[in-house]
């Protein structure tokens, strides 16, 4: 009998695939014309049918995770500390995603502008915990944006750290693994298949979350998405970003207090002398002439962004950037990974040139993969629009917030568009996560169901975290209760994440509260053209040109 159901799934499969690939040239083709200049595909390809063969089931957990950056371990964490049986599987031989392979750094943003922090749960744990490794400072002023705070941290101390909150929770890691395909039947994922060193693995969940950042099992299944902006599909561009090592701090502080009207806003003394993480974004003019003298990458952001991180006479630079990338696209990504590595060697030496303190540094590192910012967005139960995140929206059934301002990268330039200085708390509902067509399929991350200008705001890593809660919870009780993820009770699930410390509108948590009050006493206060910053002693600047991956 389980070889006759074997047989047919993989006659279903391999029929699926033959449409699948029709669908694939289809959606390069679109791709090619909206991105010109990439490397041309051929007008049709070649095929092979594979072999049909068994593949062995070797994993049957409540709930499965795909892929491991902040929103998988939001939900792996989740799931299995609300006690589901949970596999998680990624691609890396370690967890963190954009934190630890791309090297995103710092994470925005936990704190309103009022220094209310609204990201909470596992995401605050997770701060609160690296702050006790002496891996990260913990919530600091950030000079560069409108933010009240940013959170730097060693990406090898939140590498560690991920590795103890998921074994402490009990979550099953199988890592060197990537997702291949699914294989869906009556609206349900049956089997997920992933292939690592041992060969081609079958796993029979009961539920999936979908935190690949890219809604691939969203797509090998046939479930619609969106990608890009509305009226041509283009994509933001993406950024390697990349650390540098060998940093004099006093003498590039010295040289920012000399310099300043070449930096944002022309930081005072004191905003300088007082953070002890800088942030560090400017030299606009600088820039334009190296860039006409060829001294540095054409393609690059036109501007000098980093940031210090708690490692010694270090920054996590942000500058490096290529339009035209389809990140679903492995030809693309291959020509992201050559040229920005490129430009990241052209960047440093135009620091050396220019900026005091950086004369014996040193390229410490490159992110192991590319940053992407945009490809799929899946079409959900409710769409998020801009709207929704401007005027500071709850909804019923909220899951998580975000506070961070609609940041978008135009496709199309150099500029950049930066909406809602005033960083209105919204929340993110569960109806977004849930893909069209399935009844046991979640999304958490990026690529939940959003417009692109929505989009803009919901994408960065403290609010991907939070939704992975919300996602992670929702599973969990759905399998405890034997419900689809439409039938869940969204009040049980809010009551829920409100006990284990997620913050949702209209809800107050004092003892985080009492935090948030002790760090601001800590930190010092002030204001600056209207704008209170309780995370400095000389509050940040309210404009901003620019923003972070």
């Amino acid at each position: 009998m389980e070889l006759r159901s074997e047989d047919r799934g993989a006659a279903l499969l391999r029929k699926r695939k033959l449409i699948l690939n029709k669908a694939t040239v289809m959606e390069h083709s679109k791709a090619d014309n909206r991105f010109p200049g990439k490397t041309e595909q051929k007008k049709s390809w070649d095929n092979v049918m594979e072999p049909a063969r068994l593949v062995p089931v070797t994993h049957e957990p409540d709930v499965l995770v795909i892929g491991a950056g902040p929103a998988g371990i939001g939900a792996a964490v989740a799931a299995a500390r609300n006690g589901a049986k949970v596999l998680l599987v990624e691609r890396y031989g370690f967890l963190g995603g954009n934190l630890t392979a791309a090297m995103v750094n710092p994470m925005f943003t936990f704190h309103d502008i009022r220094g209310e922090q609204v990201i909470r749960g596992i995401a605050g744990e997770v701060v609160e915990r690296l702050v006790a490794l002496t891996a990260s400072p913990g919530h600091v002023t950030d000079l560069t944006f409108d933010n009240a705070s940013m959170t730097p941290f060693d990406p090898e101390g939140m590498k560690l750290l991920l590795f103890d909150m998921t074994e402490e929770a009990g979550v099953e890691l199988l890592l060197h693994s990537v997702f291949v395909d699914a294989v869906a039947e009556d609206g349900q994922v049956r089997h997920v298949i992933i292939e690592n060193k041992s060969g081609r693995q079958a796993i029979r969940p009961k539920f999936v979350i979908d935190c690949s950042a890219d809604a691939d099992v969203v797509a090998r299944i046939g479930a619609p998405f969106e990608m890009g902006r509305a009226d041509d599909g283009a994509l933001q561009p993406v950024t390697l970003f990349f650390r540098i090592g060998g940093i004099d701090h006093g003498l590039l502080r010295s040289w920012m207090k000399a310099n300043r009207e070449l930096l944002k806003d022309s930081p005072t003394d004191e905003e300088i002398d007082s953070n002890r993480m800088l942030a560090f974004l400017g030299l606009s003019d600088l820039v334009k002439e190296a860039m006409q003298a060829g001294e540095y990458p054409a393609e690059a952001a036109p501007r000098i962004l980093m940031y210090q991180l708690p490692n010694d006479g270090q920054v996590a630079v942000n500058c490096t950037r290529l339009q035209g990338i389809n990140g679903t696209r492995v030809e693309d990504l291959t020509r992201a990974e050559v040229e920005t590595r490129r430009q990241a060697w052209q960047v440093h030496r135009f620091l050396r040139k220019h900026v005091g303190g950086f004369e014996a540094s040193c390229i410490v590192d490159t992110g192991v993969q590319v940053g992407v910012r945009e490809t799929r967005r899946i079409v959900g139960d409710y769409t998020m629009v801009e709207e929704d995140v401007l005027s500071s929206r709850a909804f019923p059934d909220g899951i998580a917030c975000g506070t961070f301002a609609i940041d978008i990268h135009p496709p199309d330039g150099k500029t950049q568009i930066f909406t809602g200085s005033g960083r209105a708390v919204y929340e993110i509902p569960y109806r977004s996560l849930l893909p069209q067509g399935v009844d046991n399929l979640l999304v958490a991350g990026r690529c939940i169901s959003a417009t692109h200008h929505a989009f803009g705001s919901v994408r960065v890593m403290a609010t991907a975290m939070a939704i992975g809660q919300g996602a992670g919870t929702a599973a969990a009780l759905a399998v405890n209760n034997g419900v689809s993820s439409r039938a869940i009770n969204t009040d049980e699930v809010r009551s829920r994440l409100i006990q284990q410390g997620q913050y949702l509108l209209g809800t107050s948590v004092p003892s985080l509260r009492e935090k948030s009050l002790e760090l601001k006493r800590t930190q010092g206060q002030g204001s600056r053209a209207g704008h209170h910053n309780p995370f400095m002693n000389a509050s940040s600047g309210v404009e901003t040109d620019t923003a972070s991956l």
